[in-house]
């Protein structure tokens, strides 16, 4: 069973992650951000209504059976694609659902993201899931991580977006950096064809994620979240030298 204490941790990051996507427009009234919680068999996740509005005491515990265990609920009805994840992809610790404009209407391309710049790169292949519909079942989700494989982000035609990260900061940078690049390949198809850039490397895996230490503190005081001090104390950058 985790510390009580590494779950409060684990939940403000969460409620600050929500924050975040909130401010930045990838997360609206409708969505869901979840983080596993270490050392167990369970995650957490913001109850089924807007995320933004929870508190610490909101924050429900689901077993990867997608059952809750704690917290006063409703969890959200597509809850099954968090927990389907976290049985597939012991590398995944953060999942996000949600429906940001730009990435909608990117799902709808047959090309998907094009590899143009070094945010697409990251989503290269990321797959369209073909149906549109709520994924609310183990079936449909067992589907959609099928067709997510090891990807950071699957499409849900005309539905929204999955992204999946090594924690809820990278997470949330990776949803913020989808969206991105999704406006910036629409806005481009509007006078030209996107094309991809001979040299541009199209790894999914991305170190930095797991210690964002420049995109992330540069978030949360964007949007006031928390304190300069308090910010400048939590940052943990590299060894000087080192190629992060």
């Amino acid at each position: 069973m985790a510390d009580k204490k590494v779950i409060a941790q684990l939940k403000r990051r969460l409620l600050e992650g929500i924050q975040v996507l909130t401010a930045e427009g990838v997360l609206t009234g409708s969505g869901h951000l979840s983080a596993r919680v270490p050392g167990t068999e369970t995650f957490i996740i913001n109850p089924r209504y807007a995320g933004v509005l929870a508190d610490p005491g909101d924050i429900c515990t689901v077993d990867l059976l997608g059952k809750r265990i704690a917290g006063k609920g409703p969890i959200p009805s597509e809850t099954v694609i968090h927990s389907a994840i976290y049985r597939a992809r012991k590398d995944v610790r953060s999942v996000l659902h949600c429906h940001a404009r730009h990435a909608i209407l990117m799902g709808l391309q047959d090309g998907g993201l094009v590899p143009f710049s070094r945010e697409a790169g990251r989503f290269a292949g990321a797959p369209i899931f073909p149906s549109s519909h709520g994924i609310d079942n183990d079936g449909l989700a067992e589907r959609m991580v099928q067709v997510l494989g090891a990807q950071p982000a699957i499409f849900l035609r005309g539905h929204g977006v999955v992204v999946v990260g090594p924690g809820i900061e990278g997470t949330c940078i990776s949803a913020i950096q989808l969206e991105r690049a999704s406006m910036d390949q629409l806005f481009l198809m509007s006078f030209t064809t996107p094309k991809p850039l001979p040299d541009m490397e199209t790894k999914g895996d991305d170190p930095r994620l797991e210690n964002p230490y420049r995109a992330w503190p540069f978030l949360l005081y964007k949007h006031k979240i928390r304190s300069k001090r308090a910010i400048k104390a939590s940052v943990k950058p590299p060894k000087e030298g080192e190629d992060l």
